[in-house]
């Protein structure tokens, strides 16, 4: 649209003085005469039809008296000549046509003048006066003159319209005179300003245009006046200045034209001198680079013998320390000179043109992993991450050399691992075009490193150059590598550069080398990848881009992934997944920190395929073996991803085979329905059970026990918090016990604890007690806890607290000895991670440190019962679990009461144990609810109580507020319950 009306613009345009002239002067005058003329057109018209309707009204005022007193002859036709006589006189009125009395039908009653036969103009009948109205003679005008007995009379006369067309003639003729006056007075203003101003210019115009480069000199004639003659008399002097410049100008040219040819003659002979030079450097150059191809080759013969013999010599293993040392810094020092010396042979080669390039299929995905697999140990040893985003539109066979495009990206990775202190290298590989029969591949390898300043940037891809002196020193190198690189890279018609990461973002650090390659296409390379939408894989990778190249690869699989922010989530996540696990279910793991203890807690929750990610040099298969677990070794490839997923061995576990039989267990704990469960599970072992309600008891049995001379319990289950003597106090009383009897062979007692907290090791510890689980207690930890401490070879090194690791067959997990602390998960989340599929997906028992807010009430309204989770915690026993209900409920009555007691006492303490009992109760049932507030009520009670701070209002509204939602939960539970206890 602007360009339409740009071009509409310079069409219009003008630029001559002429029309200037009339558009600037003509036009708007006439365009104000026509406006003028219309104006006074139509005032002249206004004017003259009210002098006609003023008269027209007076005639009728004059005589509506006389036509009000004739109204009653209407009725009487014989005396409509005596009202026409009468009113006769009226057309001697000015312009007066005719006259007529009209009834309110529009009849006129009685009619004389001019055209008296002719009709009237039909009028309003509602109205006093009428008019002006157009009709066939004339104006009509009307005034209402009284009433007849049909009602009412108006008295209409018709005003001729010839005078008013005469003004209007007058008028026309008076601006038709004006206008031609108007228009001679422009045209003698136009005639003096064009000989005044515009002919002088345009002579001026013409003497310009006959004027040349010979006739600048001559004189011009002047006949402006005013100030177009000083201009004038100003344009022949300048003309002749510029004629004097223009002679020099000359007589210069000819003097530099002279110099240019003797220059051009000395330029000649010396150009002759310079390509004798040029032959001769090439000739030279030439046998540089064939004697550089010839010595380079020479050397590699001997250093590859030199190479082998300290091979050989390192291989007998009979050298001393010092001379294993010597051996191995021969080794290293052979490998660099013989890495010079290969970057030199390359060098040479490409330099004296003998390149030649090999055209032959290959696997691309296998050659980018083969050189990120052979660099990897380099950046294993610098703990840098490094990932690979190969990308599904790739190409799986292509034709090229192999070879030279594996020396492109060794040297592109090995320069950013070498100049990488530290963070993580990453690796992208994509389709950039596809056509004819050439595929252009781009790489792209990003570094966090040191990276690159500006001036350093353009000597990067130069010969035997880096980008600053003293990194040689620091980080070794010959400068070779990228100017080999990009040789290499434009024989394979493709381009390489680079990037700074803070140009992109600023906090990035370290920079991007990137390439493209030419490859050529292979029939059939298609990439076809199976479908796995059956696998369910469970994952936790620290890496972002590792994360995400395992993400991408699962989504293109199908596969159902589930991915864990941190241990701690990896840990709740684990028992619900283990509990949907099929034949397809996986996890995978970093090998980040202690990869022993994560496996070991790992197996104490899930058993079934496990994976771990990572270096291959820093994963050990040892543990791997130990574990029942896998390696997925880093940076991850889809190919073998794919392989490891379809493993043969898809480490299927079902529930471990024991047999429990001769086994006799003490189970110590103050709450029935928890020694109810632990009997349940023991005996389906086949383990005999023997049950005791608080720690006084348990050493009344065992005092029993040693008294009857009996064989002893083999292990003792011991709850910690008990009313009393708690089980940390029990412990240490049968730890004395036990010096007192001499007995050689210590009871292992494992703890029963809901929760442990970190400062509760030294104590566990303290107390003797050998190991624990936590509560709700699971058949595979009751089996790896028989299997581990029922053993005799572990009974025996039970009294220096230094178990092994590994049952007979299965690993164990959480062992409570001095030198493994480690053996702890690090936080309390961790321990009670194995119950976090009680809660909903987006609750975290932490949120109720604080009052639960009526929001988060409702949405655990829904997560009251969990009763298929109640018969699973119950060993599968749908009647033990409604046994279990059944007691929780009975005993909310009691359990209310008790609680409000002691909150009006303020015995906080009490209330504390309270709690953590009704807590405890809920873990051996699917209570969400209940069991996330009495967590919750409870930490509130223990953080105060350690706090030491003074009971204030704030505590007390807080203690208020949760017992309130207890209360509300224990009804709701009440309700629900009923359901299925009472299904009738």
């Amino acid at each position: 649209m602007s360009v339409q009306r740009l071009r509409w613009y310079h069409r219009l345009r003008i630029t001559n003085a002429y029309g200037q002239l009339i558009a600037l002067i003509f036009l708007p005058i006439m365009i104000l005469s026509c406006v003028g003329a219309s104006l006074v057109l139509i005032e002249t018209a206004r004017s003259s039809r009210a002098e006609q309707r003023n008269a027209a009204f007076a005639i009728l005022a004059r005589y509506q008296p006389t036509a009000q007193r004739l109204n009653l002859l209407l009725d009487q036709p014989q005396q409509h000549e005596k009202i026409r006589s009468i009113l006769q006189n009226m057309l001697n009125e000015s312009n007066l046509l005719r006259v007529a009395m009209i009834d309110r039908e529009g009849r006129p009653r009685i009619s004389f003048g001019y055209g008296s036969n002719l009709a009237w103009p039909v009028f309003e009948a509602h109205r006093e006066t009428f008019g002006p109205l157009h009709s066939d003679i004339g104006t009509t005008y009307g005034l209402r003159a009284g009433y007849t007995s049909d009602g009412p009379v108006w008295l209409v006369v018709d005003m001729d319209n010839k005078p008013l067309q005469l003004a209007r003639y007058r008028v026309w003729l008076v601006l038709a005179i004006t206008g031609l006056l108007t228009l001679l007075l422009l045209l003698l203003c136009l005639n003096f300003y064009s000989r005044r101003w515009i002919s002088p210019i345009y002579e001026i115009r013409l003497q310009l245009q006959r004027l040349s480069a010979d006739t600048l000199g001559q004189d011009i004639q002047i006949n402006g006046t005013g100030e177009l003659r000083l201009l004038q008399v100003d344009l022949v002097t300048l003309l002749r200045r510029l004629h004097e410049s223009f002679e020099e100008l000359r007589q210069h040219t000819e003097q530099t034209e002279d110099d240019l040819r003797k220059t051009l003659d000395a330029l000649e002979i010396q150009n002759i001198t310079y390509r004798k030079a040029r032959d001769q450097a090439i000739t030279a150059n030439q046998a540089k680079s064939v004697f550089l191809a010839n010595i380079s080759h020479e050397l590699r013969t001997p250093l590859n013998s030199i190479d082998g013999f300290v091979n050989l010599m390192a291989r007998k293993g009979n050298l001393s320390d010092q001379q294993t040392i010597y051996i191995q810094t021969i080794q290293k020092s052979s490998a660099h000179l013989l890495a010079l010396v290969n970057d030199v042979l390359d060098f040479s080669k490409i330099d004296a043109g003998k390149l030649v390039l090999e055209q032959a299929p290959f696997d691309l995905e296998q050659a980018v992993f083969d050189v990120i697999d052979m660099l990897s140990p380099l950046a294993c040893e610098k703990k840098i991450d490094m990932a690979v985003y190969y990308y599904e539109d790739m190409p799986r066979q292509v034709n090229g050399d192999a070879l030279r495009f594996k020396q492109i990206l060794t040297n592109l990775v090995s320069n950013a691992i070498k100049f990488t202190p530290d963070g993580d290298i990453i690796v992208r590989a994509r389709l950039e075009d596809s056509v004819d029969d050439q595929h252009l591949v781009h790489i792209s390898v990003q570094d966090s490193g040191i990276g690159l300043s500006g001036a350093d940037r353009k000597r990067l891809f130069e010969s035997f150059s880096q980008g600053d002196p003293s990194v040689t020193r620091q980080y070794g190198g010959t400068g070779l590598g990228l100017a080999i690189s990009r040789q290499l890279v434009q024989l394979m018609q493709g381009k390489i550069g680079f990037e700074d990461n803070q140009e992109r973002h600023p906090t990035d650090k370290g920079a991007t080398f990137w390439f493209t390659v030419q490859l050529g296409k292979v029939a059939g390379d298609e990439m076809s990848w199976p479908s796995l939408d059956d696998w369910n894989i469970l994952s936790c990778i620290q890496h972002p881009a590792s994360a995400n190249v395992l993400r991408g690869y699962l989504s293109q699989l199908e596969a159902q992934q589930q991915e864990a922010q941190s241990i701690p989530d990896l840990f709740g996540r684990l028992i619900p997944f283990e509990a949907q696990r099929h034949a397809h279910s996986w996890v995978i793991v970093d090998s980040g920190g202690d990869t022993e203890a994560l496996l070991r807690e790992i197996r104490t929750r899930y058993y079934g395929a496990l994976a771990v990610y990572g270096y291959q040099m820093a994963i050990d298969p040892d543990i791997l073996k130990r574990y029942d677990a896998v390696a997925l070794y880093e940076p991850m490839s889809r190919s073998a991803l794919i392989a490891m997923l379809q493993h043969e061995q898809l480490f299927s576990r079902s529930q471990p085979e024991f047999s429990g039989q001769g086994l006799h267990i003490l189970a110590v704990d103050d709450h029935l329905p928890n020694l109810m469960v632990l009997e349940a599970l023991l005996n389906d072992l086949g383990v005999e059970v023997t049950n005791a309600h608080s720690g006084i008891e348990a050493i009344e049995v065992l005092t029993l026990r040693h008294e009857q001379g009996r064989a002893p319990f083999d292990l003792v289950f011991m709850d910690i918090q008990m009313p009393r003597m708690s089980g940390l106090e029990a412990t240490q009383a049968i730890r004395l016990l036990e010096q007192e009897w001499n007995t050689n062979q210590p009871l292992p007692i494992i703890a029963l604890t809901a929760h442990a907290l970190n400062d509760e090791k030294e104590n566990l510890l303290a107390s003797g007690m050998n190991d624990y689980v936590s509560k709700p207690i699971q058949i595979d930890q009751l089996v790896r806890i028989l299997k581990q401490w029922t053993n005799p070879h572990h009974k025996s090194e039970q009294s220096n607290h230094t178990p092994d690791y590994l049952a007979a067959d299965y690993p164990t997990a959480g062992y409570l000895t001095a030198d493994h602390d480690s053996a702890f998960p690090s936080d309390e989340s961790t321990i009670s991670a194995s119950s976090s599929n009680f809660y909903p997906d987006d609750f975290s028992p932490e949120e109720f440190y604080k009052p639960v807010s009526g929001a988060m009430q409702q949405e655990l309204q829904s997560h009251i019962l969990d009763w298929p989770e109640s018969i699973k915690l119950s060993n599968g026993k749908a009647d033990l679990a409604t046994e279990l209900l059944q007691m929780l409920v009975s005993s909310f009555a009691e359990e209310k009461t008790l609680l409000k007691v002691l909150m009006d006492k303020q015995d906080y303490a009490e209330l504390e144990q309270r709690t953590h009992r009704l807590y405890g109760a809920t873990r051996y049932i699917g209570l969400p609810t209940l069991q996330a507030l009495s967590r919750a009520f409870e930490k509130l009670l223990a953080d105060q109580r350690k706090s030491g701070v003074a009971i204030n209002d704030s505590f007390i509204e807080d203690v208020e507020m949760y017992y309130q939602q207890l209360v509300e939960a224990m009804t709701d539970l009440d309700s629900e319950a009923q359901k299925i206890l009472n299904p009738g």
